[in-house]
């Protein structure tokens, strides 16, 4: 499944990755739900491969993303139809600008029993309060893999061998940022592992926050809101920081705060910031090395 271009049908207001078709039972279905809700903003449906399933993350059009500004939320509300339940689900843009609903995907998969091969019809819509994706359930939900469609097994992660470092599930780097990386964390001899952020656009304002990825904050960081303190290497530099974990997600971001250490150090899209957990502290504190984008280049 791509996660590029968007292929558009003529008769209904629906949008599709590329290379993925739907029976005509299927597509029946999409029109009688669409002439039911008559939505604002055009379907998007997808199907479940083995990466959704075993990654934890949904891999979405960055085409539908940016032109229904769902890039511009840091965490996107979704609910099955009705509004019976919702989730929290985080929408993260990796260094390939590939975007994906990443913290809070498990969740939303297993309490709606989805598999492999399942279709997904996901409604977008905008408040004041942000964007909203309501889940709709499909009666012909399952296509067996035939010849009809095909689905990708790429997948946008890159697995670590070793636990050198923990980081977001979309988070893929260059051969060049991994090379830096490793002499960096092998410099650094760290007995906690490292977490890594590549910076995007949510990160890098005054108004910004930065979200740790749900293994390493539920393995290393507290269950309870803190300040955190943020310092350089080998420099009297500090930074104070409001670390606020979501408790229905289990989501620690660094909210408050963390806009000034962005703006002290000048921090750009695509530099690297890998946060260091200091032992020893009576407050709890992180040393940040930041790698600039073009020492990778």
């Amino acid at each position: 499944m791509s996660s590029g271009g968007l292929q558009k049908s003529k008769k209904s207001c629906y949008v599709l990755p590329m290379l993925y078709n739907m029976t005509s039972a299927q597509e029946a279905e999409v029109l009688a739900l669409e002439k039911k809700i008559q939505p604002q903003i055009p379907l998007y449906i997808t199907a479940m491969d083995k990466t959704s399933v075993a990654s934890g993350s949904l891999v979405f059009s960055k085409d539908y993303a940016v032109r229904y500004l769902l890039d511009q939320n840091r965490t996107i509300k979704l609910c099955q139809s009705g509004g019976s339940k919702t989730w929290d689900i985080s929408l993260d843009m990796d260094t390939d600008d590939l975007y994906a609903l990443s913290t809070g995907w498990l969740d939303f998969f297993r309490g709606n029993l989805l598999q492999e091969g399942d279709i997904c019809v996901f409604e977008a819509s905008m408040s004041k309060r942000g964007v909203a994706l309501t889940f709709h359930p499909f009666k012909e939900s399952h296509c067996p893999k035939s010849s009809e469609y095909t689905l990708s097994t790429k997948s946008p992660t890159r697995r670590v061998p070793k636990r050198d470092y923990f980081a977001t599930n979309l988070t893929n780097l260059t051969d060049q940022q991994e090379r830096k990386v490793k002499n960096k964390i092998k410099s650094i001899q760290s007995d906690i592992p490292i977490f890594l952020s590549v910076m995007r656009s949510s990160n890098c304002t005054r108004q910004s926050s930065l979200c740790f990825s749900v293994k390493y904050a539920s393995k290393y960081l507290p269950h309870k809101d803190q300040n955190m303190r943020l310092r350089l290497p080998e420099t009297k530099y500090k930074c104070k920081a409001a670390l606020h974990i979501d408790t229905s997600t289990n989501l620690h971001k660094l909210l408050k705060g963390w806009g000034k250490f962005v703006n002290d150090n000048k921090l750009e899209i695509h530099d690297i910031c890998l946060f260091q957990l200091m032992k020893n502290k009576k407050k709890l504190t992180m040393t940040v090395h930041i790698i600039r984008k073009g020492e990778c280049s």
